[in-house]
């Protein structure tokens, strides 16, 4: 999965489209169909654009997301500090971010606007467009930094020399407040790094759009099949657009405007009223019913509404759109000798796995019952398994092969005396654990984290675990045992039940919990003895537990 040669290394995926199922992929730049030379920095350098938009085989991208924290690390991950959104819940939502933000590329519609007003000729006018490109997650790293949090984004050197991460193979995107009235700006187009100040996918794609070469639809951006969807508006009605009025009111009238939404939208409700010049006297109570001689406000007409990706439209969150002239210029733009090696992998049939593995940077310090390694911003992990080695390099620990997704994984205290750590773990002593993932085709990824194992603390009147004992009957039992519990994720859970007074543990039972919720099971504890015991509940490492008593 990773590039050599003329930056494409044969997998099982490239020699599948050499065979012939996608014709004019070249591995070393050579195929009947494709000259054997391309120039450094033109296109068609490691990939035939042709070939791929015509398959719509996908190229996938490797992208980091950065994430900014107080000092102290604590705070909120929204720059604008709308949401509070704590820092362990970086990584679930790096994941959901680029799975969003990959689904509305799979989901691409069809460009509103193809009407002859624009100059699109009827002959012209296409169906959505397969865009070919995806998005994997490379890396997600959160940072405790104010300086960061005050700098505004669009000092995208300060980022990218302090935070940025392998800027030559990767993108960047830096989550931090953008001053103005901008909500996301990239370095270039193309460029490799952007930063936004909120999650949406609208700003996420349109930001990537510029980064992957592409200029604002409503500019002179070169490509044919983008209407430049924009309008000037006498709004005193006096027959030019050469007036100017003061703020607040609107300003020149000759400046060209875009509508955000179609006024008339039965699904928004909107003040229509306006006061142009801005006087604290309100002009026209509805601007979709103007007066005589004013003409028709063109916001009020879905013939102005644009959802092209590289507009501004309230369309671009729900229902955007690239057109075939836009994914041509970024295939070309990602084909070439600079920007092919973003590229992780180009497949149609088993999307690349990624591993990602992290510690939050104040983990030690937070009085939580658990010390956690984060492993839920892989991507594509239908199976994964943790190896945990000492700094000697002997092997301490393997989780074994597990079905996925991958969540965490936890080291608590055990739940009977002497209180030690699971497996051997020493508090003070540094470990290194691999990640392996593999995907539903055998595809394999890897990530090593090396990391000092803190001493785990417990604060029993607020332990903060994401599952809980809800109920457990009876007690005394004897032949059987019911337990009621919550869990607030996903992950591997396991029940035990430990003798209180030492002797044999016995695992009583253990599934992958596909969602959160509250749940029941029935144990059958045939093989338990009688006694008091641990009924512990471990959700990926993470520890809790009350006492029983067999009968």
């Amino acid at each position: 999965m990773f590039f050599s040669c003329s930056f494409l290394a044969l997998t099982g995926h490239f020699a599948r489209a050499q065979s012939g199922q996608y014709e004019g992929i070249r591995d070393c730049g050579v195929t009947e169909e494709t000259p054997s030379y391309a120039p450094e920095s033109a296109p068609n350098f490691c990939f035939d654009v042709d070939a791929i938009q015509e398959s719509c085989i996908k190229v996938w991208i490797r992208i980091n997301l950065h994430f900014f924290l107080d000092d102290n690390c604590e705070g909120t991950l929204d720059p604008l500090g709308i949401q509070n959104i704590p820092g362990d819940d970086a990584y679930e939502l790096a994941e959901d971010i680029i799975k969003r933000a990959n689904d509305a590329l799979e989901n691409n519609r069809m460009q509103w606007v193809q009407d002859t007003f624009w100059g699109i000729q009827p002959q012209d006018v296409k169906p959505e467009q397969c865009v070919p490109f995806r998005y994997v997650l490379s890396g997600v790293y959160v940072w405790c930094s104010d300086t960061a949090q005050n700098t505004s984004g669009f000092n995208f050197p300060f980022f990218q020399s302090n935070f940025g991460q392998n800027i030559n193979t990767e993108y960047n995107a830096y989550f931090v407040d953008v001053s103005g009235d901008a909500n996301g700006v990239a370095n270039g187009q193309p460029g490799n790094a952007f930063t936004a100040e909120d999650f949406g996918v609208g700003v996420f794609n349109h930001e990537m759009g510029h980064v992957l070469s592409l200029l604002h639809s409503f500019e002179d951006d070169g490509i044919g099949d983008t209407p430049r969807v924009r309008f000037k508006y006498d709004y005193n009605c006096d027959g030019d657009t050469a007036d100017t009025f003061p703020f607040p009111g609107v300003g020149w009238e000759g400046r060209w405007r875009q509508c955000f939404d179609n006024l008339l939208n039965p699904e928004v409700v909107y003040d229509r009223s306006l006061d142009y010049d801005g006087n604290g006297t309100e002009d026209y109570p509805d601007l979709c019913d103007m007066p005589s001689p004013c003409l028709p406000y063109p916001c009020c007409s879905w013939l102005y509404v644009n959802n092209n990706i590289m507009s501004y439209s309230r369309y671009t969150e729900c229902c955007a759109a690239y057109t075939e002239g836009q994914i041509t210029q970024i295939l070309e733009n990602l084909s070439t000798n600079t920007y092919c090696a973003y590229i992780e992998e180009i497949t149609d049939d088993c999307p690349p796995p990624m591993a990602n593995i992290h510690v939050l940077p104040n983990e030690g310090s937070v009085d939580d019952c658990s010390y956690c390694l984060h492993l839920s911003a892989s991507m594509h992990d239908d199976y994964y398994q943790v190896d945990f080695y000492e700094s000697s390099g002997a092997l301490l620990y393997s989780t074994g092969l597990l079905s996925g997704p991958a969540n965490r994984f936890c080291i608590s205290r055990a739940v009977s005396p002497p209180y030690g750590y699971p497996h051997g773990f020493q508090p003070g002593e540094t470990y290194t654990a691999v990640l392996k993932m593999e995907n539903y085709c055998g595809d394999e990824a890897q990530e090593a984290l090396t990391f000092t194992f803190e001493a785990v603390e417990c604060d029993e009147e607020d332990p903060g675990h994401r599952i809980a004992i809800t109920g457990k009957y009876p007690n005394p039992f004897s032949g059987t045992l019911q337990v009621d519990f919550t869990a607030e994720e996903a992950g591997h859970l396991e029940i035990w039940l430990v003798p209180a007074a030492g002797g044999t543990d016995v695992l009583a039972h253990s599934e992958y919990l596909v969602s959160p919720g509250s749940y029941q099971k029935s144990l059958s504890t045939s093989q338990v003895p009688a006694g008091t015991h641990y009924l512990a509940l471990c959700l990926d490492g993470e520890t809790i537990a009350e006492t029983v008593v067999k009968q």
